[in-house]
């Protein structure tokens, strides 16, 4: 009886007014100074099966039966400070929490971001303070605006808990349908448990055919209002890291990491009212540990998805129909393991990404351990 009960209840807040669009709410405004502050929200419900929690240190008791959880998966506060043509403060704080039965929670309220943007010309800027690593173009979407209700697992093949933020500076830049980023980080996660770690670099190169996308953050849809063609390139490196996302006895074993993959996003709007979007990418990870005997890790990993936007309303919103293929490879000398993934979603777009409703189905299998791993998930989100 709990499944129907989550699932009711979500499907209440379907029916909340959207109200008209609207930007961010505007708290001062004067010449060139401008103050913007945002909301954001997501909840999730989810059943999934006793194989998807983790083990380790930290982590939840075992489970013998399918888990039914409901969450608040995102919860930010977003500020926006413009002082001048040239210099903006972004903020973002809040907390991400996937439910203590399904991974282990965060560590609550604390900041996402945190940094100054100096825009000396559109093709020269620089970026001081924390913010997301310059790799993989689904990284650099809000999860927020994401096509299906979360990220691919293929994005987490990269290292340790900071992998998807750092700290650090970066100069970056657009010059026509051209984006660059090059960063360097100081691999902040390392501080306390290994101080002869090297520093961090990561850079991006991107190229935008019919629309440019020239922010700081990306999109997983327009749904059906652009026709965008991005291709990126990107790399990233850190000597004498340790990774406690290891396997267990390799956590705090010392090596020289290195990844880098290639993606792609496009949307094609028909004037038929359908809408067609597809992205994917190829990421090859290698650490070469440190110390005599230890075999590399070597890992690959990719993930294509595509979603349609049907023409029709559905009440006050348009619905789409997506789905996701994802694989993971691992080997470590004679030792090897996959991890293949399928996910099918609905989404139901009441405001765009501001206000709404996203359920899927995610089906993981493992080799050679072998595990079926299935999980519903719910969410609702809202932007104000």
């Amino acid at each position: 009886m709990r499944r129907p009960r989550i699932a009711a209840l979500l499907a209440l807040l379907t029916f909340v007014p959207a109200g008209p669009a609207r930007a961010a709410v505007t708290l001062y405004e004067k010449e060139q100074t401008r103050l913007e502050m945002e909301f954001r929200l997501m909840a999730w419900a989810v059943d999934a099966g006793p194989d998807l929690v983790p083990t380790g240190a930290g982590a939840p008791p075992a489970q013998d039966g399918d888990i039914y959880d409901f969450l608040v998966r995102r919860a930010r506060i977003l500020v926006r400070a413009r002082l001048s043509s040239s210099l903006e403060i972004f903020i973002q704080a809040g907390q991400d929490n996937i439910g203590s039965k399904i991974l282990r929670d965060d560590t609550g309220f604390r900041f996402k971001d945190a940094f100054l943007n100096f825009r000396h010309t559109e093709g020269l800027q620089l970026a001081v303070g924390q913010f997301k690593v310059p790799f993989l173009r689904q990284n650099l979407e809000s999860g927020f605006n994401q096509l299906l209700v979360d990220r691919s697992i293929a994005t987490a093949v990269r290292p340790a808990i900071e992998g998807l933020r750092d700290q650090g500076g970066m100069i970056w830049g657009n010059h026509a349908g051209m984006q660059y980023r090059v960063a360097v980080f100081d691999g902040s996660d390392q501080e306390d448990t290994n101080t002869s770690s090297s520093l961090r670099g990561s850079a991006r190169l991107s190229y935008n055919w019919f629309t440019r996308e020239p922010g700081f953050g990306f999109t997983g849809t327009t749904f059906g209002k652009q026709k965008i063609l991005q291709i990126g390139g990107q790399g990233d490196f850190q000597n004498g890291r340790t990774d406690p996302r290891d396997a267990a006895g390799f956590e705090t074993e010392r090596r020289d990491y290195r990844a880098w993959a290639f993606d792609y996003f496009y949307e094609q709007p028909y004037q038929s009212g359908w809408s067609l979007v597809t992205e994917g990418a190829w990421i090859q990870r290698r650490d070469d540990y440190l110390t005599d005997g230890l075999e590399t890790l070597s890992t690959q990993a990719g993930y294509v998805q595509a979603g349609v936007l049907f023409p029709w309303e559905a009440g006050i919103g348009h619905v789409q129909l997506s789905g996701r293929y994802e694989v993971i490879d691992t080997d470590r000398g004679p030792t090897s393991n996959e991890v293949r993934g399928r996910t099918f979603g609905l989404t139901w777009f009441v405001k765009g990404h501001d206000r709404k409703i996203q359920f899927d189905h995610v089906t993981l299998h493992e080799h050679p351990v072998e595990l079926d791993n299935n999980a519903y998930r719910l969410s609702f989100a809202a932007t104000f």
